[in-house]
């Protein structure tokens, strides 16, 4: 009987498929037949195939969210509802199915629940949905304008030929006071909206073929505009965002580059030639396109920030503490400025105030735990060592999976003499990170300090591999051997470390105490000789 019904089904399922007098050869429903379905937009057919797949063949992830999506075209907005939301009970993290269940949630005037299905998407990046545009809609629908800036810039990566989505972002702007910043936005999506006609195509091909992994299709229609003399800077920008996206750094700073060049003016231009110079690690050149940047564009928090950060990178503190003084004016929240600043104000010799800008700022509690760190270290700076070791303490409790946090805490613990409590931390650290040179030193000099000699010399051992660390290990090592009265060992450990380091006066000053111990004193006062006219020559200008 099941049999009959089920064969009538597919009879009637046929007969559905008999449109406009002509009869469709009999197609066996399968979800790829239900795919062509809705390549060719018939939902109704489509959801009925689905269904009878779903009933004969059970829930399966991928028919179901099929099914709830021809359902969702039809604004059957109840029923895929419910296929989403199953998906995402039996299926989780089911990034796509949430996508839907927000685009819902917004039709039925929800922005709140729209905003807890979309932001773990947008973190996620698991999609090629318009998922950061859609989150926008909802934080702006929600009231929260300065919470769709974020989404809407990376709408605008995903999208950069959109003017549209440049226009939002002026409006969001607007909202929020920032007059300049909106009308730098709003004359971009302008500049967009009327550029050539057959470039916005171009854009848009290149966009599909990265997204669909076609990589050297989407370079090479891209370049059919930046090698255009006449191509208009805002459309240069969006190929260098699209190659960004694509993770094609290098291609996009050309983008970049030659829009830059074709108008000094142009702030997008400006920034974006500047970031994508710091993301190649080129901090000192990103300097001069990111401080023309700021000087068209000073309300813009981005640009203050990425000048800060790549200042700092380059070790050019007075020209980092403006900048990140402003990013700060112009967000206090942002708890990506505090630690910047602070480190700018610490190399800087304002220890005090680096302590200030932390502990007003919600840098030290927040998820990075390079707020906390530079804490410590200013904290050190100003004599405070005891409140420095509760700092690193809350670091370690708060990273615990931190290489960088636990070894803070191994070298404060060190700093106020609590070896033996350093000591498992460094081993902690060397867990986490294997052959971390500093904390392979570290632990050995904490092993000397405890009084384990012979423990230490093994510990140098693992420290003189590297060569940030050989030449400490190596005097360590000596100072171990000396104290375990192997006098000719450590005589060859230290005349061994001539040859790389003949000019540390260190070397030569425990090289003449071991030379003394062995009684070759005329090879004592010869170091010793040496020592005075390699640190005369240290104070010469």
């Amino acid at each position: 009987m099941l049999d009959h019904v089920r064969s009538r089904t597919r009879f009637v399922l046929c007969l559905a498929l008999a449109i406009g007098g002509v009869v469709r050869a009999q197609v066996p429903p399968s979800p790829a037949a239900a795919e062509v379905l809705i390549e060719q937009e018939r939902f109704p057919e489509a959801e009925q195939m689905l269904e009878l797949i779903v009933r004969e063949s059970g829930a399966q992830t991928e028919v179901v969210f099929r099914l709830g999506y021809v359902q969702f075209r039809q604004r059957k907005l109840v029923a895929a509802r419910e296929r989403f939301t199953s998906i995402v009970k039996t299926a989780p993290p089911a990034y796509n199915s949430r996508y839907f269940l927000g685009r819902i949630a917004l039709m039925e005037n929800r922005p709140a629940e729209a905003i807890t299905w979309l932001e773990p998407v947008v973190t996620s990046r698991e999609t090629n949905y318009d998922v950061a545009a859609q989150l926008a809609t909802a934080y702006q629908a929600a009231g929260q304008p300065r919470r769709a800036i974020e989404p809407l810039r990376l709408a605008i990566q995903q999208s950069p030929w959109d003017g549209g989505l440049y226009y939002r972002l002026g409006k969001a702007y607007q909202q929020l006071g920032q007059a300049e910043v909106a009308r730098e936005a709003l004359a971009t999506g302008a500049r967009l909206k009327s550029a050539n006609a057959a470039d916005v195509q171009t854009l848009m091909e290149a966009t599909r073929a990265a997204q669909e992994g076609r990589t050297d299709e989407a370079i090479s229609l891209g370049r059919r505009i930046t090698k255009r003399p006449d191509a208009d800077p805002a459309t240069l920008v969006a190929v260098g965002l699209l190659w960004v996206k694509s993770g094609l750094q290098a291609e996009a700073l050309d983008a970049f580059e030659r829009a830059a060049r074709r108008d000094e003016k142009h702030f997008a231009s400006q920034f974006n030639f500047g970031l994508g110079l710091l993301r190649l690690g080129r901090a000192a050149e990103a300097l001069v396109p990111l401080t023309r940047a700021v000087a068209l564009l000073p309300q813009s928090l981005d640009a203050n920030l990425t000048l800060g950060l790549a200042a700092v990178i380059s070790q050019r503190y007075a020209e980092a503490r403006p900048a990140l003084e402003a990013a700060r004016r112009l967000d206090p929240s942002n708890v990506r400025v505090a630690p910047l600043l602070a480190t700018a104000c610490l190399r800087m010799g304002a220890a005090a105030e680096a302590v200030r800008i932390l502990r007003t700022s919600g840098a030290v509690t927040g998820g990075d735990p390079s707020g906390p760190l530079i804490l410590v270290e200013a904290l050190n700076a100003t004599g405070e060592t005891e409140a420095a070791l509760e700092a690193a303490q809350q670091a370690g409790r708060r990273f615990p999976q931190s290489a960088t946090a636990q070894m803070a805490l191994a070298q404060q613990l060190s700093r106020v003499g609590r070896y033996q409590e350093a000591r498992p931390v460094f081993e902690r650290v060397l867990q986490l990170e294997p052959g971390q040179p500093e904390a392979s030193l570290g632990l050995a000099d904490g092993l000397q300090k405890a009084g384990e000699q012979e423990a230490a010399v093994e510990a140098y051992r693992d420290a003189m591999n590297y060569r940030s660390t050989t030449l400490a290990a190596r005097l360590g090592s000596a100072r171990s051997l000396v104290s375990l009265k192997r006098l000719e060992q450590a005589r060859r450990m230290l005349e061994e470390g001539l040859g790389s380091h003949a000019s540390e006066p260190s070397l030569h000053v425990e090289l003449s105490r071991v030379y003394a111990r062995l009684g070759l004193t005329d090879l004592a006062a010869r170091e010793a000789q040496l020592v005075n006219q390699l640190k005369a020559a240290e104070s010469q200008p």
